[in-house]
């Protein structure tokens, strides 16, 4: 983690305003950027003992400088010396000649780490081939077990590359996470009896991360069995291959690819023999897999429940022997809990065959599962491997994942926000912290350490996870690096020194041992609770004076933390709070997103309704800003603009003003919660008068929509034609209001939800929606729904959630795109609905297949059951 405390360091650098030392900063900004770079530069994916002590010692001389800095910024703030004066207080220049002292003993530190440990980091001998020869050994038994649910896969490859239609070289790419059987599958292809008559020569190559081109050709020259190999100039090796190869009909497998480059590389190895010859390449990289848009890709999957019981029953069974009937539940269950992957299910199959066969010991193994995977050797290298390849700029946030809870869906809404104020993300120019985030997390999701959950409206990723393994490979990582330490009720070892702490059971703030542990580390920058709600009042330990990230929405608060205002370095904070926040919130100059939660009452809205106070529009650092169904005053006139606040969320209808709107220049989300007793009964849309013309994202709840009178949208929010995302709840609208969001040239999602619009009867063959991707109907009385072949012509994904009275969807949705070019819709869902929109739909997958359409699925749910239409 020293790259990410570099960086930390490196932004907390500008901000400082320590008197006596200015030079000495600049200075010390230069070699910290400089270090940097070393450390970008620096390929280094090994797991060695020299590469740990150069990091580690890097990393704690960066933290204890910032450390220094830091508590040296919140003196001079507490202090209140007047800093202006010619002459300093005698307490400052001391405070300057210490920071100046610390600066030189962090410069020192580094140059002896780098002198001990660097220039003699890439003497150090690589660890790859261990890893692959052990992959080779694991991976091509001839065991039938490790066919476990392999033969469809197998045969649909296997007819791939046997029955195209050209015969042009082709690139197929079976790409998948680490352990998920990509090898296996390309070996069961590789030595199928069809396969081997139907090319003549089949050449199995092994590249991994370090293999270089000569290797590799030196290799299939030797498979090739050709004499005189030595003698080859390596200038005419390349020749050598292609002229082997020629006029043959060859498949070559390159196993465990992991750049592009090389692959850009190998293909002028292989001559495109016009045979049907073909390339099946494995990586766990999906660019590598997506190098030439013209591969065909093919996804490994993970096994089902059914499958992973077979495959661990066979590995500890075998094929004669069948499993004791006592131990069949507590082994389906150990069998789940390895989540799919073979390499994980085969490394407690070997820990089992070796114990007692009882279910007493199984019982114990399936607690135990995680440290059965640390143990494993095989499966542990080939995990590493992966986070050792990771870029430096992406280590840091692979590990914080692991502060989430293990099989926690995680918002990525959520995480971005909290990668951005943990300070670890490299600044760009060209982007924004938010942008640069979401970049790293796709960059994670290209290497398969990352697995997407599920998608947005906005085709955006929603939720991501991490696999079992890679969540204890994380958790036990970060420990090791001091990035976090997850907190427990037993010894709380290695806690010293670390970075930040993590809750994931919120009762342990009850445990006095627990506390005193947590105060043990003072220098914490987060403290994060991120285990389930505890809805009742748990002893509080904000004892972190130098805490940035306080994530607290678990926990209910009866009364403000009011030693909350005193952490001024905080930049995230939520919490669950009904109630009014202080004015003494402002002091908290660093804060960038407030988040605050309300919990239910049985008090009255009017009573425990949040309130915001002016002085919220001094927190000049404010970028997100959510605080259900609050009251935002109107600013004074000489109240600065917060320019950086783009996102608000929860706010009163009453707070949607002009004046509020005009200081907050650069708005591109707004939540609005509307409550008709409290807000304004006769025009409960008024809060739509004064939009911002640059709005992105608008979303209004009405929270009574029982009593709401239908009204006539203003105008005024037609003209947003930056307006991409749209969701309304309860509003009552009438059917033909919706006629005119097809003039926002940029709307991209609709969501109606809960009566956002009433009547038995919608023509939206009157409208448009030229750019429309996502349209959600949920919970509306429509009966009757018209649409023509241009009503929707952009239309991907349509959800009907609840329409109990809806007959059936217009078949013309699904005809819109016959005048527009390829078919766009993919996907239907349907939600408790008539036989009726099912049968519809069903109509319209029918005829999407006649267009050429043949990816569109139909997602059937209720409470019964949840089934796919094909």
């Amino acid at each position: 983690m020293a790259y990410a405390a570099l960086i930390s360091l490196e932004h907390l650098l500008p901000s400082l305003e320590i008197p006596c030392c200015p030079e000495i900063i600049e200075s010390l900004n230069q070699d910290v950027k400089h270090l940097q770079k070393l450390f970008r530069g620096l390929e280094v994916d090994i797991d060695s003992t020299r590469w740990k002590a150069m990091e580690s010692g890097i990393r704690e001389a960066a933290y204890r400088l910032e450390d220094v800095l830091e508590s040296s910024a919140l003196h001079l703030s507490s202090s209140r010396h007047d800093l202006s004066q010619p002459e300093l207080p005698d307490g400052v220049v001391l405070l300057g000649n210490k920071v100046k002292e610390e600066i030189d003993f962090f410069t020192e530190s580094v140059k002896k780490t780098l002198e001990e440990h660097y220039y003699k980091v890439d003497q150090l001998p690589s660890e790859e081939d261990g890893t692959s020869r052990t992959e080779d050994d694991f991976d091509h038994g001839n065991d039938q077990s490790k066919m476990v649910g392999l033969e469809d896969e197998v045969s649909g490859i296997k007819n791939l590359l046997i029955n195209r239609l050209s015969s042009e070289l082709k690139v197929f790419v079976i790409e998948g996470m680490a352990g998920i059987g990509k090898t296996t599958l390309a070996r069961q292809v590789y030595e199928h009896p069809s396969i081997s008559s139907t090319f003549d020569c089949r050449l199995w190559v092994k590249v991994g991360t370090k293999c270089q081109m000569k290797e590799i050709m030196l290799g299939i020259l030797a498979k090739l069995n050709l004499d005189n190999i030595d003698e080859i100039h390596e200038t005419e090796l390349l020749d050598y291959v292609r002229r082997s190869l020629r006029d043959r009909k060859y498949l070559v497998v390159l196993d465990d690819v992991w750049s592009k480059e090389i692959c850009y590389e190998l293909e002028l190895l292989f001559p495109c023999n016009l045979n049907g010859s073909g390339i099946l390449l494995t990586t766990r990289i999906q660019d590598v897999a997506r190098y030439d848009d013209s591969n065909h890709r093919i996804r490994k999957s993970f096994l089902d429940k059914e499958d992973s019981w077979r495959l661990l029953r066979g590995k500890v069974f075998g094929e004669e022997e069948s499993c004791p009937p006592q131990l069949e539940e507590v082994g389906k269950r150990i069998a789940e809990k390895c989540e799919g992957l073979p390499l994980a299910i085969i490394a407690v199959a070997k820990h089992l065959c070796i114990a007692d066969k009882t279910p007493e010991y199984w019982k114990v193994a399936e607690d135990e599962i995680p440290a059965i995977f640390s143990a494993d050797e095989v499966m542990s290298k080939k995990l590493m491997l992966s986070y050792n390849h990771l870029p430096q700029h992406l280590k840091a946030c692979f590990l914080y994942l692991g502060v989430f809870p293990h099989g926690y869906r995680i918002p990525v809404s959520k995480l971005i926000k909290m990668w951005c104020a943990e300070g670890f993300l490299d600044r760009h120019k060209w982007n924004s912290l938010e942008g640069t985030a979401m970049e790293c997390l796709l960059g994670l999701v290209n290497t398969y350490v990352v697995l997407i959950s599920a998608f947005s409206s906005s085709l955006k990723i929603k939720t991501c996870k991490v696999h079992s393994v890679f969540w204890h490979l994380c958790t036990k990582q970060a420990d090791e690096e001091k990035l976090f330490h997850i907190m427990n009720s037993n010894a709380n070892q290695h806690i010293e020194r670390q970075r930040r702490l993590c809750i994931h059971n919120n009762i342990l703030f009850g445990i006095k041992d627990v506390r005193k542990s947590m105060a043990s580390v003072s220098n914490a920058r987060s403290l994060l609770c991120t285990g389930p709600h505890h809805e009742y009042p748990v002893p509080k330990c904000l004892c972190f004076s130098l805490l940035k990230v306080l994530d607290a929405a678990t926990i209910r608060f009866y009364e403000f933390p009011n030693e909350v205002v005193e952490l001024i370095f905080l930049r995230y904070l939520a919490f669950t709070y009904n109630g009014k926040l202080p004015a003494s919130i402002s002091k908290l100059q660093n804060l960038e997103y407030l988040i605050v939660q309300q919990y239910l009452s049985i008090l009255s809205f009017e009573a425990c309704r949040p309130y915001l106070p002016m002085e919220i529009w001094d927190m000049r650092k404010l970028s997100h800003l959510q605080v259900m169904g609050s009251d935002l005053p109107d600013p004074s006139p000489d109240s600065v603009p917060l320019r950086r606040l783009s996102t608000l969320l929860g706010i009163s209808a009453s707070s949607c003003t002009k004046k509020v709107f005009g200081k907050i220049p650069n708005l591109k989300r707004l939540g609005i919660q509307v409550e008709l007793a409290l807000d304004v009964p006769t025009k409960p849309l008024c809060c739509f008068d004064h939009l911002p013309y640059r709005l992105e994202s608008l979303k209004c709840v009405i929270v009574n929509p029982k009593v709401v009178v239908a009204e006539r949208l203003p105008v005024s929010i037609f003209e947003l034609r930056y307006l991409r995302k749209v969701t309304l709840t309860g509003l009552g609208l009438p059917w033909h209001d919706m006629s005119s969001f097809g003039k926002l040239p940029r709307l991209e999602v609709l969501k109606l939800r809960c009566n956002a619009c009433r009547g038995p009867v919608w023509k939206s063959d009157e409208v448009r929606f030229r750019g429309l991707r996502y349209l959600l109907l949920e919970d509306v009385d429509l009966e009757k729904w018209d649409a023509d072949c241009f009503s929707f012509q952009m239309l991907q994904y349509l959800s009907i959630r609840h329409c109990y009275k809806l007959k059936k969807i217009p078949l013309e949705i699904g005809k819109t795109i016959q005048f527009r070019g390829p078919p766009t819709l993919k996907g239907i869902e349907l939600v408790d609905c008539g036989e009726s929109v099912v049968a519809s739909a069903k109509q319209i997958v029918d005829e999407q297949v006649k267009l050429g359409n043949k990816l569109l699925q139909v997602y059937v749910k209720s409470s019964a059951d949840d089934r796919k239409l094909k």
